[in-house]
């Protein structure tokens, strides 16, 4: 087994706040409205469990894996290129409607992966954390913590 590779993003900030996020996060079938239209196909989604199809990677199955109320979530996604990925967002309180994220993640790179990879997955997580920061849907996430 080779050894486990990890890589964290800059810390972002967004426009609500910490349980409403959370609540947002750790509900999967939120995802779709996540990622770039167009980008993903087969979409199917319960509350703990995603999978979807990319044209880069082939089919991506993510999983809730533990979840600490508003202030940590884990993931573990799988795919053919990628093999096991951990995923941990970090959720930090700043106001009622501004919370500070962090996202890192864990392989296990065996020596050409990480030749492929290099310093690529650090360019993804810039690129995630800008996706993340410039997300236009945080209007829907607020209020995701209120019971009807």
């Amino acid at each position: 087994m080779s050894p486990m590779t990890t890589f964290t993003s800059r810390r972002g900030e967004v426009p609500c706040g910490d349980s409403d996020l959370y609540a947002f996060l750790t509900d999967m079938r939120n995802f779709q409205t996540v990622l770039p239209s167009g980008s993903v196909t087969d979409w199917e989604a319960t509350e703990d469990r995603c999978s979807f199809k990319t044209d880069g990677a082939g089919r991506i199955t993510v999983a809730l894996s533990e979840a600490l109320p508003h202030s940590e979530i884990s993931y573990e996604a799988e795919s053919f290129l990628t093999g096991r990925i951990k995923v941990r967002i970090t959720i930090e309180f700043i106001s009622g409607m501004r919370s500070a994220v962090r996202v890192d993640t864990g392989l296990n790179m065996n020596p050409l992966l990480r030749m492929l990879i290099g310093d690529s997955a650090g360019r993804y997580l810039e690129m995630l954390m800008d996706i993340i920061e410039s997300y236009d849907g945080y209007d829907r996430v607020r209020g995701c913590n209120q019971s009807p």
